[in-house]
């Protein structure tokens, strides 16, 4: 993740966070969505901060243990597809396949 997307996301989940930071949080996100190197755990990091939700608020949304949300975000984990599917799905996103024309 480059250091201007870094700088925009908070290190902390707060409910203060007003309408203008949660769309710098949003702006982001769907400008890392499109790159096929971003990593996973960034991605749902964003998601759940986008969410102003804690890493237990968001598991808990997306039906997974807090364990699991906290090692896919670090990327100490290989995560399952149906897994990925739960923490994408609040945001409308879905896994798929993508051929590299590289």
């Amino acid at each position: 993740m480059n250091a201007k997307l870094r700088r925009a996301a908070p290190r902390r989940v707060t409910r203060a966070l007003d309408k203008a930071q949660v769309d710098v949080l949003r702006e982001n996100l769907m400008a890392l969505v499109p790159e096929s190197r971003a990593r996973i755990g960034d991605l749902v990091r964003m998601m759940r901060l986008a969410a102003r939700c804690s890493q237990k608020e968001y598991a808990k949304l997306c039906d997974v243990s807090p364990r699991v949300l906290m090692a896919v975000e670090a990327g100490t984990t290989n995560v399952h597809v149906a897994t990925l599917e739960k923490l994408l799905g609040p945001f409308g996103y879905r896994v798929g396949v993508v051929r590299d024309v590289e």
